[in-house]
Formats: structure tokens, C-alpha cells, sequence
């Protein structure tokens, strides 16, 4: 199968790559930092709370950084087994048992919660104000009702809107990769990325609809599956090693500016998306051109693996574990102001990655395995339509 410049290209990158695990783990911890600390410490505050607000205040872009991540896998996946004849069942079966077991259940056990516990005393009304309707949480499409009410709705759901973008991701992506001849996939990705950052500059982009919208938002997973183009082609993935030193060098200024936006700006600023993708960009690119890199080696440290690993848990069930936390502590939300309810927070970050942990290792996995108990058949002799 020839690339865009008729180049050899790459059949497979390894089934598992160890370090992008890693990577996830960077990902998840960064929205921990921006959800556990940054946000519950009061713009007012002073200090060195002030210095931590401030310099954690981009950790949101963790977010940006899991769609990176997932459009480089899922893409490359496709593209790998696209001409399968059963390309689109085994992939939206494997999807549906990965994603749907622990979201449909954390929707259950937060109704549950959200009838009961404050009827029995266990727990405080206010957790669960500001909510929106239910039903477009379960069909996906709770970030266009957050975009038209202006507002994330109750805490403990809003990070599901991510969610709700990925999925949609899911329903085209397949279908574009089927139909886009080789040579012609990236210039339709790119054209995708161009009207993505188009939206963004002349349509809301400093707007909520513009943060949580799904055509505003594409960017980053489609900057990912180029990025899983390009390390299937032999010669830009020769190219990328042998110049991995210049890769380095971008990311790392990047990084800087990264962490410069984080102390001169406003909490949640979103000025720089496309900045920060392709910072992660670089990131996942030079771990992948440089294995033996200290920052390759840091990725495979088994705990950054594991937190790698059980993310999917950890991100779906951090904001209502650190919000069940201080209400029962302090009958409060959280916050991030005092040696108290900074050990609250703490206590919430362990009780998190241990109930993650149960989970994908005592629910999620047999869903998972299920999932890949279907397998791509052997390449089809019909031809793949062009786009």
C-alpha cells in the first residue's frame, strides 16, 4: 500500500507500544493536577497557592493530549486492517466493549447517588446541582446541551463531554479511512484539520461552544492520525529519526511556552489549543523515533504505565470520588486551601487509582478481552472504493 508520496509503507508499528501507556499516564495526571488543585484553589488566594493555581493551570490540555493519543492509535489501527472484510464490526465491537461497560455503569451509579444518597443523609444536595437533562449522556451527546446551555452542568458528569467528542470521532473516522485511497487519507485529515481551526477562528473559538463543540474540537485527534500516517511510511519515519534531535528541540520549546502560558494567563485560557497539540504531537513522535531517550524511558516506568492503563477509570471517576470526599469530610465541595483539605485531596487521588485499578483489572478487562476475542479476517480481494 503506497503513502501519499508512493513511498513503501510501514504494514504494522508493534501491537504495543509500552511507552504510549506511558504517555496516557502524563495525560491523566495532568487533568488530575488541573481538577484536584488548580481549579478548587480560589482566584483570590495568594502565595504560593497562587504560584500552584498558576502553574497548574494548563493541565486541562491533558485532555488535548488523550485525543492526540487516541487518534494516533485508532487511526493507525484502521489503516492497518483496512481492508478487512469485517473492518467495521470487529472495530466498533472492540470500541463498544472498551468504552461502554464502565461509562454506562458510571452513569448508573451517579443517578443512584444522586437519588438516594441526599434522601439518607449521606451526602449533600448541593453535589448535585446545576444538572442537565440525563438522556444525552447515554446517546453521546451531552457537549452539543452543555454548548446551547453555556455551562459543563453538574461537576461530576462535565468530563464527559470529551467523551461525547471521541465517539463522534469513531463514527467517521472508519468510514473515511475505508473510502480515502491511501495517497488521498491525509489530504482529506488535513482538510478536516484546516476547517476544525477555521471554526475555531471565525466561529467561537474563545467561546464555551468553541471548547466543547465537536467540529471545534477535532483538531488534536486529527493531528494524531496524521502523526499515524506518517510513521507508516518509510521514509518520513526514517526522516523523523534520523533529524529525532530537531523533533526534540520543537517539543522542548513548546513545553516552555507551555509553561509560560500557564503563569501569565487566566485559568482555562484557550488560546493556544492548536499549540498544545502540537506540542503532544512532538511528544508522541520523539518517544516513538527515540526508544532509549530518557523521555522514552520515563514513559516505560511501571507506575506511569499502570496510571497509563487504568485511565479510562481514573477519568471518569475522579471529580465524583474528590467531591464524595470533601462532602463527607468537610460538607463541602472540594477545595485546595488548607493542610486539611489538601489531605483530602490526596486521600481522593488514592482512592481514585485504587478504584480505577479494581475496576480495570476485576471488570473492564473481561469486557476488553470479550472484545478482542473478535479479529480482523484476512484482507479482502474487493477492491477499497476511492474518495
Amino acid at each position: 500500500m503506497p503513502d501519499t508520496t508512493g513511498q513503501e509503507v510501514v504494514a504494522r508499528l508493534p501491537k504495543h507500544i509500552p511507552e504510549l501507556d506511558g504517555v496516557r499516564g502524563l495525560a491523566i495526571l495532568l487533568v488530575l493536577m488541573y481538577h484536584y488543585v488548580a481549579v478548587p484553589i480560589p482566584s483570590q488566594a495568594g502565595g504560593s497557592l497562587r504560584f500552584l493555581r498558576q502553574l497548574m493551570s494548563n493541565g486541562w490540555s491533558g485532555v488535548d493530549l488523550f485525543f492526540v493519543l487516541s487518534g494516533f492509535l485508532i487511526a493507525g489501527l484502521l489503516i492497518d486492517h483496512r481492508d478487512a472484510a469485517n473492518y467495521f464490526k470487529v472495530f466498533y465491537v472492540r470500541r463498544i466493549t472498551r468504552i461502554f461497560p464502565l461509562y454506562y455503569s458510571f452513569l448508573a451509579i451517579y443517578l443512584i447517588l444522586a437519588f438516594a444518597a441526599p434522601r439518607l443523609g449521606w451526602l449533600s444536595q448541593s453535589m448535585f446541582v446545576n444538572s442537565l437533562p440525563m438522556l444525552p449522556y447515554f446517546i453521546y451527546v451531552q457537549n452539543f446541551v452543555m454548548a446551547a446551555n453555556g455551562t459543563f452542568g453538574n461537576e461530576f458528569l462535565a468530563i464527559t463531554w470529551s467523551l461525547a467528542i471521541e465517539e463522534h470521532f469513531y463514527l467517521f473516522l472508519p468510514w473515511l479511512v475505508k473510502r480515502s485511497r491511501p495517497a488521498r487519507l491525509i489530504l482529506n485529515l488535513a482538510f478536516l484539520l484546516i476547517m476544525s481551526l477555521a471554526l475555531r477562528v471565525l466561529l467561537g473559538g474563545g467561546t464555551f461552544v468553541g471548547f466543547v463543540g465537536t467540529p471545534w474540537r477535532l483538531d488534536a485527534l486529527l493531528l494524531g492520525a496524521i502523526l499515524a500516517i506518517l510513521f507508516r511510511s518509510a521514509t518520513t519515519a526514517a526522516l523523523m529519526r534520523a533529524h529525532v534531535r530537531w523533533l526534540k528541540l520543537g517539543t522542548a520549546a513548546l513545553l516552555i511556552f507551555f509553561f509560560y502560558s500557564s503563569m501569565t494567563e487566566p485559568l482555562g485560557s484557550l488560546d493556544h489549543l492548536l499549540v498544545f497539540g502540537l506540542m503532544y504531537v512532538g511528544l508522541i513522535g520523539m518517544v516513538l523515533s527515540d526508544t532509549t531517550s530518557l523521555t522514552s524511558r520515563f514513559f516505560r516506568l511501571p507506575p506511569m504505565m499502570t496510571l497509563g492503563k487504568i485511565s479510562y477509570g481514573v477519568y471518569l471517576l475522579h471529580q465524583l470520588v474528590n467531591g464524595i470526599v470533601h462532602d463527607l469530610l468537610f460538607k463541602h465541595l472540594p477545595s485546595f486551601v488548607s493542610p486539611a483539605t489538601m489531605a483530602a485531596t490526596g486521600l481522593a487521588v488514592a482512592l481514585t487509582i485504587l478504584v480505577a485499578w479494581v475496576s480495570f483489572n476485576a471488570f473492564e478487562r473481561y469486557f476488553i478481552d470479550l472484545g478482542h476475542s473478535f479479529h480482523y479476517a484476512p484482507e479482502s480481494a474487493r477492491p477499497t472504493a476511492s474518495a
